[in-house]
């Protein structure tokens, strides 16, 4: 905090996602960083937003805005919550000037994921450059990354994933801990990603007392090049095969809350290779916005707070 005002304004930072199906093409299109996407990729992703119901991340992101505000402000930091996404809108560099016009110059932003990895995080820093190119100079935005390894976040995931395993009462039972992939190519140029679910993935194995377990990526791309693994489909297979898994058990970890890549990716196209494979297919819930992710986000928020006296 040397040098720096103290934050009189907090921005949070989520990915995004389309709020209707006129959306897509333009949605798509920013994600795809500026490519046009076909026709047959935009009514795919229609048919997928359809059958999940429409993405219900802008709504979970205002809850968890509107909590995180009320939980500052309990906490003796009584600031305004901007909610901002990286990809969309409100865009960070739509967000950004307008709290500026309404009198804030210093923000503390936090990203709803808790993963420092250059691929998630690289994307929330060129949107604030944008951002702070558009406002008067002076405007001083402290980026705080990071938080997989807060205790809140380990708490959710093991009591979660042992209520499920209760709940299943089955010593066969296996617990799949997953996340999305990412191209190879990123960790080829030293993204720490991978060490950082290895490392939140076998916090939450020892919270949650696991004994048959894995870790597995999820969601891969569907492009030509090399996609991280091992898949959560091998994944299942081996262990029926290896151990003799009943109850397949998914936890998510890689992600906050429900989107795309868990109601659909792992509820339709992971449940349905499950099914037809004769695997018993379980989810853990996801977290959205549960208060032990705001207490996260709060207490890594408070890093870009001068010291309490």
């Amino acid at each position: 905090m040397s040098g720096r005002t103290p934050p009189d304004a907090v921005l949070l930072l989520g990915y995004g996602s389309p709020q209707s199906a006129e959306d897509l093409p333009g949605y798509l299109a920013e994600v795809l960083h500026g490519r046009t996407p076909s026709p047959e990729m935009v009514a795919d992703y229609v048919a997928r937003y359809a059958r999940i119901g429409g993405s219900p991340q802008p709504r979970i992101l205002r809850s968890i805005r509107e909590k995180l505000e009320r939980r500052l402000a309990s906490e003796g930091r009584p600031l305004p919550v901007y909610l901002a996404t990286k990809h969309w809108h409100p865009s960070i560099a739509e967000v950004l000037p307008r709290a500026v016009s309404e009198g804030h110059r210093s923000f503390v932003a936090v990203p709803v994921s808790p993963y420092a990895s250059t691929w998630i995080t690289e994307p929330y820093r060129a949107g604030i450059a944008e951002g702070l190119r558009a406002v008067p100079a002076g405007v001083q935005v402290d980026l705080q990354v990071g938080w997989h390894l807060d205790p809140d976040w380990i708490g959710y995931w093991a009591d979660a994933v042992r209520s499920e395993l209760d709940r299943l009462n089955d010593p066969t039972a296996w617990t799949h801990l997953s996340a999305h992939s990412l191209p190879q190519r990123f960790l080829d140029r030293g993204d720490p990603y991978p060490g950082l679910l290895d490392a939140t993935a076998r916090k939450i194995a020892d919270a949650a007392g696991l004994s048959r377990w894995s870790f597995s990526f999820q969601s891969p791309g569907n492009t030509t090049e090399p996609w991280l693994g091992p898949a959560i489909e091998d994944q299942m297979l081996a262990a029926r095969e290896k151990a003799g898994a009943g109850p397949q058990l998914i936890a998510s970890f890689g992600f906050v809350f429900d989107h795309l890549e868990v109601l659909y990716d792992l509820d339709v196209v992971v449940r349905e290779f499950a099914q037809s494979r004769g695997l018993d297919y379980h989810r853990v819930p996801m977290p959205n916005d549960d208060d032990r992710v705001v207490a996260a986000l709060a207490r890594t928020a408070g890093r870009g707070f001068p010291p309490r006296p």
